[in-house]
């Protein structure tokens, strides 16, 4: 399988497959990464993942000039089965040493504000109510693993926290359904020599609320400097740190599957602290 579309990515290219780097840390796609990202290929990995949707995403937030480096659309396969993207350059969050994070965050919530006043017209709507679906669908589907890490006590409190506590105070906070990028995380969010900010991975843009473009950001420094920029109220803020506290419970059983051990007793950690 990886020979084959190594073989792609050189017919398509003209890079030799010993200067491609493997990226397969994703969920969804197999990455091929080429000149420290200047050119990045994605295969899917189930029949499920479609491209086309992170496609229109693409030629549409390259048109709202955002100001910082962004992808663009360089090979798409006829029967949807990779994509392949001019890339940004430079280091993802997640392995950069000593970030300035007052000036990531300010470029960042500028990003965000430009993303969130945006309104295409076929994007998907995710509720408050999808959302929490989604956490407690994805939780359920993983609570056989906390029994390796947990009290039975302590996974009833837990329960507790994802299917009563945090839905209740998050629809009393009520919601502020946005344009969003959908996985503003650390690995999709990188920086080159200049210090100029370039965004990756637009596959999961929806409208969505506000306080999901933040939650995914694991420096506390770096996410309160988003949202200071961003200008964001208190109601917001809370409304992060609710997310922020219960996303360790719902991405638990994705690395336990992958058998991640480090990653999983960091998870573990957290969750304990809850």
């Amino acid at each position: 399988m990886k020979d084959n579309e190594l073989q792609t990515i050189e017919q398509l290219t003209g890079v030799l497959p010993t200067q491609i780097k493997l990226a397969d840390d994703g969920f969804w796609s197999r990455g091929y990464v080429i000149d420290n990202g200047r050119i990045v290929f994605k295969f899917r990995k189930s029949p499920e993942v479609k491209y086309e949707p992170e496609i229109k995403a693409l030629e549409f937030v390259n048109s709202l000039n955002l100001g910082i480096n962004t992808q663009k659309v360089g090979w798409v396969s006829p029967d949807d089965s990779y994509l392949g993207i001019y890339g940004v350059v430079g280091q993802s969050l997640d392995t950069l040493p000593n970030p300035d994070y007052q000036s990531i965050g300010s470029q960042l919530a500028s990003v965000l504000h430009k993303l969130h006043q945006a309104h295409p017209e076929d994007a998907e709507v995710f509720t408050l109510d999808k959302e929490l679906a989604a956490w407690q669908e994805r939780y359920q589907k993983s609570h056989d693993r906390f029994l390796d890490y947990f009290s039975e006590e302590e996974i009833a409190r837990l329960d507790e926290f994802v299917f009563e506590t945090i839905p209740a105070k998050l629809k009393e906070l009520g919601e502020n359904i946005v344009y969003s990028h959908g996985d503003f995380g650390d690995g999709n969010i990188f920086v080159d020599d200049d210090g100029r900010v370039g965004i990756i991975d637009f596959s999961e843009m929806c409208y969505f609320d506000e306080a999901g473009d933040f939650m995914d950001v694991s420096s506390e420094d770096l996410r309160s400097a988003m949202l200071d920029a961003y200008g964001a109220d208190n109601t917001l803020r809370e409304k992060v740190r609710l997310r922020v506290l219960v996303r360790p419970l719902i991405v638990f059983g994705d690395y336990a599957r992958r058998g991640d051990t480090e990653k999983v007793e960091q998870l573990v950690a957290k969750i304990k602290q809850i």
